[in-house]
């Protein structure tokens, strides 16, 4: 894969996150980085791709809307979590805001 080497400028608590974040996965930041944009890509070209669907063929029909629910619901999207869940999830996201331990809620 051919790799294009770049200079970004990023505020000083996001490259602070980042590196944490690429520690706590044992990855280089660069590949961190790398992971993270494309996964922003990819939402960034679903939702243009969503936009371009509903202005070519209109808005999905409430028929339409609820094979999309059953589908998401399928893969897990929107499930409820369970307490444990909820405080792991609440826990890792206090760490990655560094909240101080008495302000992390779960």
């Amino acid at each position: 894969m051919a790799v294009e080497k770049l200079s970004v400028s990023l505020p000083d608590i996001v490259a602070a996150r980042a590196r944490r974040a690429a520690e706590r996965a044992g990855m280089p930041l660069s590949a961190w980085l790398a992971e993270a944009a494309e996964a922003a890509a990819d939402l960034a070209e679903a939702h243009a791709a969503a936009q371009e669907y509903a202005a070519r063929f209109g808005e999905p029909d409430e028929a339409e809307l609820e094979q999309i629910r059953v589908r998401l619901a399928e893969a897990g999207v929107g499930a409820i979590e369970s307490p444990e869940e909820t405080a792991a999830r609440t826990a890792a996201l206090a760490r990655l805001l560094g909240l101080p331990n008495e302000r992390r809620v779960g």
